[in-house]
């Protein structure tokens, strides 16, 4: 999370870069010192309901409101008779009683500023003050080799009149990420430990990045360079040297294939394709897998339940119903079955026209999400819904790009056709009143993201111009998303993390890299397959999750493989093929497994103890949360539900246990089929010490399960 280090109604405010000798500019100097004090703030007076009678706009994007509000003759604010009495210099100078506390001293420069402008006849120019075309900072990248270090950065500001202005003392300065290094109010930048972060510099509403890592130097540090599969390996690679760190070994053939299996198809692989897989010498072997897993339905129905979850699209009275989701859910799953392009895959989603019946991807516009909102953060990896109040105060997006965005959506509309017990049919349309004779030819002026504008009629649907531009001009943040969106699925953490959120002040761990797969995305013709087959060939997905001694600290440059929880359907899955015992849910067949299941009320507890949301309300990733709950490992250890699959007449214990006579091969037929894998040798041995022991084989086998459906190696993907 972001750490404002301006902190707010904390700290004194300190002397600014700005000589008060000549006219001093509202716009330029003014909104510079109340932004440096913290005064516009959100916890202050730019909170949306501001603070004792007083309110700023936040963060001064609404320059017109803050002067009338600092010049409002009644408030007392401003005294242009006796301007040492203003309010705006008593009470941050603790002269008089502030909530805020003292945030700067009488006689100081921004106390000075603010003085001579009063003197000045405290007047407005907003609106022709000379315009800030924008700010850099030097150094842009910094690199610290030892901890700690030091340095200031220099930051300024490049004006529309050509001058230049020196605001390093004026600027505010937040961190991307917690504890890296320290930046004070003065700009400069102390390391406190290894790691990699980003110094957002802001001054007035122009923003510009610092780009850092520290690295403690090892000495006797020896690169070993291991095998590259493909390109992903050499960007790594040069990142993991650079850093002074060493990769893991790749992991076990049982390890790739349940977790390939898990990654591809969301369920673990059936025994006898482990002893199957195990048994084969060939060196393709794992290349040969994946593109069988490709091929495989499961891996459509996977990837098609993301999707649907964060298209917000579900059951109640505002989408199409069961009749609706149902029928978009397998028209994902074909879709991705069958490796329809991504650049057409969003067309439909996003600009689909018709019927819901004939033309099931409509189904995804058609829900209470805000499609000004959602389609950007799915298929750009763009957060845009603060600048739907404020211009966004962590990245470049304004309440101008916002209304814009919507622009693309306004004019549509939509209609309902019969209601059954089931869903009703909806069809997606642009309204006619663009389409009376009176507007023919007419045309409409759209500005996309990039702030190009493209001119389109009236009568004419204006999605098609946005994914036009998606998959032109703008192709390379479409590419960087979904890449980024694969690589975070597959390897539990995105190469931007997280994964939907690809601001400006959040860069890439690893730019050459994210680049390099966009790249070859776009080369393939947006073929996900292709990606996934990238990704999962690679030695950087294949690495073991072992740690080593190199590695153990370091979670960010994909080192070591990510251990990873199994999320809600995985595990439903997983626990139904351990146990030979279907999962029961509220409609559908028996046998559906859980990504079959696109509804939210699924009736599982199990699903919803694990994090599978309960209702769809956002298309965040945030939505699921990895983390390990007390309710969960409660309902795995005592719960009554998982008792009753392992002793299930018919189930995998008691098939097992009837057909191994033999104690040893009946651990090891439990271990392949809770695990996945054999048993160790010390592993066999002491299963079979556990059943002589037990009262009955059965019991023994029982307890055996259960325990391996305990373990952490079951219930997490590694």
């Amino acid at each position: 999370m972001i750490r404002v280090l301006c902190l707010v109604c904390a700290l004194a405010c300190p002397v600014v870069a700005v000589e008060p000798t000549g006219a001093i500019s509202f716009t330029n100097d003014v909104m510079a010192v109340l932004g440096k004090a913290g005064c516009n703030s959100g916890a202050c007076h730019g909170h949306n309901s501001g603070k004792a009678g007083f309110k700023l706009s936040l963060r001064g994007y609404d320059l017109r409101a803050d002067f009338a509000a600092l010049a409002d003759a009644d408030s007392g604010r401003v005294d242009r008779k006796d301007p040492a009495d203003s309010l705006i210099l008593q009470m941050p100078t603790a002269q008089l009683e502030h909530g805020g506390g003292k945030r700067f001293e009488v006689g100081s420069e921004s106390y000075r500023v603010l003085l001579e402008w009063i003197r000045q006849g405290a007047k407005s120019d907003v609106g022709t003050a000379t315009k800030l075309r924008r700010i850099d900072v030097h150094p842009s990248v910094f690199e610290h080799v030892q901890i700690p270090q030091s340095e200031t950065l220099k930051v300024t500001a490049h004006f529309e009149d050509g001058r230049q202005r020196d605001v390093t003392r004026l600027a505010i300065y937040e961190v991307s990420t917690e504890g890296v290094v320290e930046v004070d109010q003065a700009g400069r930048v102390v390391s406190r430990r290894t790691g990699e972060t980003a110094v957002l510099v802001r001054f007035l509403n122009k923003k510009t990045l610092s780009k850092g890592l520290v690295v403690r130097r090892k000495n006797g540090f020896a690169w070993a360079a291991p095998p590259q599969h493909n390109f992903i390996d050499r960007f790594v690679d040069d990142k993991l040297k650079k850093i002074q760190v060493l990769p893991s070994a790749v992991c076990t053939d049982a390890e790739f294939l349940r977790r390939a299996s898990l990654d591809i198809c969301g369920v673990p692989p059936d025994p006898d394709e482990v002893v199957a897989f195990l048994s084969d010498a060939s060196a393709d072997r794992r290349t040969r897998k994946i593109d069988e897993l490709l091929s495989r339905e499961d891996y459509g129905d996977a990837w098609a339940m993301r999707w649907l979850e964060l298209s917000g699209t579900n059951e109640s009275g505002d989408s199409a119903r069961f009749k609706g989701i149902w029928t978009l859910s397998l028209w994902l799953r074909r879709a991705i079955n069958t490796n329809l392009p991504y650049d057409r895959l969003v067309r439909q989603l996003v600009a689909g026209k018709g019927s819901s019946i004939h033309n099931p991807a409509i189904t995804f516009t058609v829900n209470q999400l805000k499609r000004v909102e959602t389609v950007p953060q799915l298929f750009l990896g763009i957060r845009l819904q603060c600048a739907e109040c404020h211009d966004h105060p962590f990245d470049v997006w304004t309440q101008s790009n916002y209304r814009s965005m919507a622009d693309f959506f306004g004019h549509l509309g939509s209609k309902e056709g019969p209601i059954d017990a089931y869903g009703r049919e909806i069809r997606r349309f642009v309204k006619p009143e663009s389409r009376v004779p009176w507007k023919a030819g007419d045309r409409v002026e759209l500005t996309h993201l990039d702030g190009s504008r493209v001119r389109v009629p009236v009568a004419s649907d204006r999605r098609d111009a946005l994914v036009d531009w998606m998959f032109g001009p703008g192709r390379r943040l479409t590419a960087r998303a979904i890449v980024n969106r694969v690589w975070g699925r597959m390897l539990g953490r995105g190469i931007v993390h997280p994964v939907d959120d690809m601001r400006f002040s959040n860069p890439p761990i690893n730019e050459p890299l994210l680049s390099a797969l966009a790249d070859d995305l776009v080369v393939h013709r947006w073929d996900l397959k292709h990606l996934v087959r990238t990704i999962a060939r690679s030695r950087t997905y294949q690495q073991s999750s072992i740690p080593n001694k190199s590695n153990r600290n370091e979670h960010e440059n994909f080192s070591h493989a990510a251990l990873r929880r199994l999320s809600a359907e995985q595990l439903a899955d997983s626990v139904s093929r351990a146990t030979g015992v279907d999962e029961p849910y509220r409609v559908g067949p028996p046998g559906l497994r859980a990504v079959h299941v696109p509804y939210v009320a699924a009736g599982s507890r199990l699903l919803r103890l694990f994090g599978r949301p309960t209702e769809r309300a956002s298309a965040c990733e945030c939505v699921r949360s990895p983390d390990s709950t007390l309710p969960q490992v409660m309902h795995l250890l005592n719960g009554e539900a998982l008792w009753k699959k392992i002793r299930a007449a018919g189930g995998t214990v008691e098939r097992l246990s009837g057909k191994h006579t033999e104690a040893g091969d009946l651990v090891a037929a439990l271990y392949l089929a809770v695990l996945s894998r054999p048993p160790s040798g010390d592993e066999s041995g002491t299963g079979v010490r556990y059943l002589a022991a037990s009262k009955s084989r059965r019991e023994g086998a029982e307890d055996l399960a259960w325990a391996l459906l305990n373990s952490p190696e079951f219930l997490f993907n590694h």
